[in-house]
């Protein structure tokens, strides 16, 4: 066969298979016989095989190909993959409503249209499409970036390899749920077990476990599916004739992904007010247990694509949405004992030991009790029958305590008075909640310093977990997280399960943690209040320590002056660098090798963004929609040129951006005096 018949053919093969495969896992109704399939199948092979030049990426016979991977990548995600905030009852549901019309400056009676989709309860995908062919997928991560698991995503039959469309757009961000339905991770755990294997806890692990295999024949072998329900489009693009259009809506988002070849939940619904996503919830409570696949709750979206940007995200997650979850399975169990553990910030926390329970497909023997007035408040005597749960499906806590089941003489249970690591006297300030060990010297403390320090997020040192920190500091090793850098390789490899390899690695991946830059540094002190977002700002505003500790003990109104940074984190950073023990710390660090400032390529990337800065000190408040950028876009504009952005208008308020269908922000800026710009204005004021 001649090259270009063998390319026509070729073409012609996978238009064929991709359309059977769609309806088979997508609409459910297979068009083509499964030898007719085979056969189609092995002729595409039998020609990509004889001349590989011909293999595409959207050929069918790429859903398995290739050998195992030897680990997967990090990629950064091209748009944030967020997590959702939780609703577990109607006044939550309420209360979010709430917060979300006064962010979009409507009245409190407005009803606006919701979309309703079941929560799938398995693990969020992101999927990037070039020219309509899958190139890339990647896990959640941390939300910015994930593992890169494409050769994995392609087993999926309900995934797409090609988009359904003529004209498909430069790219496209598709986010869904790929899951195991019931029947497949009950047939998955029932071979582990015939293997002598540890079973599957849930769909959800074995979802989880199953996307990390190296083995993509592993994956294609347990039948993952996938429904998807957002996408995302580059700036400006409209569809071509004859291909649905962009939509405007999630509603319609929905149905455009349908349109193109996707899998979607059918089950989702167009709601026009709260009362009818109350009834929806209420519906799927039953609902759900005829269900193939497992679902936890509902989430419910913002219909309105402008609206939706213009109410933008928290740092977390997005305004316009919201998991509203079924209440957690509850089981009674007695109670064995009351210990304590001591964080890395001295807080000492009451933990409940008790006799194991199942709940949410995993077994559970204890939970935390927070602090002192939770222990008071459920009432805890030794002995006692207590009810469990787990909270949004996760974590374990006590719900109650059933006192007609007490035994007779039972003792009331408290917090110790000294601290159970070191024996050191227990504080608990006034107006607090957190009852502490204030011993600098307290193992615990130690340990969890030590953990923070080598995390990921922090100096992410490779190498050295929690067993390892327990040896170092039960034997005296290590006192303080300078001390790890002086150990060396044969003290390492003397230690329990190090050898000599292990102990060089280690210390080899303890110097390169001396490179890291200066807001990992920050981040991995463990300054109360501090976390990777606030350490990115504050070592962005104060290059250096030095620089931090001048400004937080003199001057604690430059440190509030960062955006992002109150009151309480400043107070924090004025106490830990007012500590003798925290100035002797940075001291030695800097004479093991820390640079404990920004590098020089920081501080040109910082200059350059602080040339640009030409609206700091301003405050600006959004109001109404805009004709080309969202909400959150304009807000990144003004933060990147040195403003900052406020939800509320004041005397203060330098200036009001209003698009259309401004609400009250827009009139009570004009009856305070407040300059009002639009879109093209607020342009020319950042215009350099």
């Amino acid at each position: 066969m001649g090259s270009s018949t063998a390319e026509h053919r070729a073409s012609e093969l996978r238009q064929l298979l991709n359309r059977a495969a769609h309806a088979y896992y997508v609409l459910d109704a297979p068009e083509m016989e499964d030898p007719v399939y085979d056969r189609l199948y092995r002729e595409l092979l039998d020609l990509e095989m004889a001349q590989p030049e011909l293999i595409a990426p959207d050929s069918p016979t790429q859903r398995v190909g290739g050998a195992p991977a030897q680990g997967f990548s990090s990629v950064r995600h091209r748009i944030g993959l967020l997590s959702l905030d939780n609703a577990f009852n109607s006044l939550e549901l309420e209360a979010w409503y709430g917060r979300l019309l006064k962010v979009l400056d409507r009245e409190p009676s407005t009803a606006l249209p919701m979309v309703g989709e079941l929560k799938i309860d398995g693990n969020a995908l992101a999927l990037s499409y070039e020219n309509g062919v899958l190139v890339g997928a990647a896990t959640r991560g941390d939300g910015e970036q994930g593992e890169e698991i494409t050769a994995n995503v392609r087993t999926i039959g309900s995934v797409p390899l090609r988009l359904q469309l003529a004209h498909p757009p430069d790219w496209l961000e598709v986010r869904g749920e790929a899951f195991i339905p019931d029947d497949t991770f009950a047939a998955i755990n029932a071979e582990r077990g015939t293997r002598g294997e540890a079973l599957f806890a849930n769909p959800r692990n074995a979802c989880a476990g199953t996307l990390r295999q190296l083995d993509p024949k592993v994956v294609a072998a347990r039948r993952l599916d996938f429904f998807a329900y957002t996408l995302h489009f580059p700036d400006g693009w409209q569809a071509a004739p004859g291909d649905p259009e962009r939509p405007s809506s999630q509603w319609e988002s929905l149905q455009w992904l349908q349109q193109a070849g996707f899998k979607v939940n059918p089950n989702a619904a167009l709601l026009p007010d709260l009362a009818a996503v109350e009834a929806f919830f209420e519906q799927w409570d039953t609902g759900r247990r005829a269900l193939s696949y497992a679902t936890d709750g509902v989430v419910v979206k913002l219909n309105d694509l402008r609206l939706q940007d213009a109410a933008g995200f928290t740092q977390k997650a997005p305004r316009w949405a919201i998991a509203l979850k079924y209440p957690a399975e509850e089981a009674p169990s007695k109670l064995l004992r009351l210990t304590c553990q001591v964080g890395r910030t001295g807080v000492v926390t009451p933990v409940a030991e008790f006799e194991p329970v199942p709940l949410a497909g995993t077994s559970v023997s204890r939970a935390t009790l927070h602090n002192a007035d939770r222990l008071l408040e459920l009432d805890l005597h030794a002995g006692d029958t207590i009810v469990v749960r787990k909270a949004g499906e996760i974590i374990p806590e006590v719900v109650r305590v059933l006192p007609e089941l007490r035994p007779s003489a039972a003792v009331r249970l408290e917090l110790p008075h000294t601290c159970p690591e070191c024996g050191s006297q227990l504080v608990r300030e006034e107006g607090e909640a957190a009852t502490r060990c204030v011993n600098s010297s307290c193992p615990a403390i130690l340990r969890g310093a030590l953990r923070h320090w080598v995390s990921k997020g922090a100096l992410d040192v490779d190498g050295l977990g929690s067993k390892l920190i327990e040896q170092l500091v039960d034997r005296a090793l290590v006192h303080s997280i300078a001390d790890l850098y002086r150990l060396d390789g044969a003290l390492l490899s003397s230690l329990e399960r190090m050898g000599s390899k292990s102990a060089e690695n280690l210390v080899a991946a303890l110097g390169t943690s001396k490179s890291q830059p200066w807001h990992r540094q920050l981040y991995g002190l463990g300054i109360h209040h501090v976390g990777e977002v606030n350490a990115k700002a504050l070592a962005k505003a104060f290059p250096s320590a030095s620089d931090l500790a001048t400004a937080a003990i003199e001057t604690p109104e430059a440190i509030t002056a960062v955006y992002g940074i109150g009151q309480e984190i400043a107070q924090s950073l004025q106490q830990w660098f007012a500590t003798p023990a925290n100035q002797e710390l940075l001291t030695v660090l800097e004479r093991l090798g820390f640079s404990l400032a920004a590098s020089e390529e920081e501080l040109r990337s910082a200059a350059a963004s602080s040339a640009a800065a030409n609206l700091s000190g301003q405050t600006f408040v959004l109001t109404g929609t805009l004709p080309s950028m969202s909400r959150s876009q304009a807000q990144a504009l003004i933060e990147a040129a040195g403003g900052k952005v406020s939800g509320s208008v004041s005397k203060k308020t330098s200036y009001v951006v209003a698009g259309a269908e401004a609400g009250s922000k827009l009139s009570k800026a004009e009856s305070l005096g407040v300059p009002v710009l639009d879109e093209e204005g607020l342009k020319e004021l950042i215009a350099p």
